[in-house]
């Protein structure tokens, strides 16, 4: 499979749809957070549950990235404007927002170290407006908008059904919604919605021929 090209792509983007939306369901499994629980020692106390949770987060974030370039690449004709400036947006998004897991390991050491008022002080002063505007608003927004977007894209490209987009934005408002309120149901509910509606295609991608992958007609 490595010596050919369109295969390993083809496989390595259809895997990272899969992998991505599973390490979101399990780092927020993971989470020690009790649900409707605003404990700001939470993951004080929890250190090792914290990383593990953090990482399979950032995994979430930097897998999507060869999924979401896969599906771009499969747009050829209706949507491949769309699907090109979306791409760019949420390859960027991802980055930025992976790159933000890294917080929660200081979040830790604030927390054991100092009292809770300084601590809290510490994290607030910590998001700077550089960070704010540089990297948490382009992470989130390019991440969460960008992802509804390129499966609108795929969508409208005729690569699958208009469940594709509609599952993508419902999984992302649920999970959101979900993590603001500490809500588990739905915090988990969330993610497993994308890990169905992203599963599906990558599955379709993984059993595509090769010829299908590489062919600029349109499936």
């Amino acid at each position: 499979m490595l010596t050919n090209a369109n295969t390993f792509r083809r496989v390595a983007a259809g895997t990272s749809l899969i992998l991505a939306p599973l390490c979101l369901l399990l780092g927020m499994a993971v989470d020690p957070s009790e649900p409707g629980v605003d404990d700001p020692l939470a993951y004080a106390h929890n250190p090792v549950a914290v990383g593990v949770s953090a990482t399979l987060l950032h995994y979430a974030w930097v897998l999507w990235v060869p999924g979401v370039i896969g599906l771009v690449h499969l747009v050829r004709k209706k949507g491949v404007v769309l699907a090109n400036i979306a791409g760019v947006i949420t390859v960027l998004g991802l980055i930025n927002f992976s790159a933000l897991m890294i917080s929660d390991f200081f979040d830790v050491v604030a927390f054991q170290m100092l009292p809770v008022d300084q601590a809290e002080k510490l994290m607030q002063d910590g998001a700077q407006p550089a960070m704010i505007i540089g990297w948490q608003m382009p992470g989130m927004i390019g991440s969460f908008l960008g992802l509804v977007l390129v499966a609108v894209a795929y969508a409208w490209g005729g690569r699958a059904g208009w469940w594709f987009p509609a599952g993508v934005l419902v999984g992302i408002i649920v999970w959101l919604f979900g993590a603001s309120a500490w809500n588990l149901v739905l915090g988990l509910g969330g993610p497993v919605i994308l890990l169905v509606v992203f599963g599906i295609v990558g599955v379709s991608m993984i059993r595509m021929r090769d010829e299908e992958w590489a062919t600029s007609a349109a499936a």
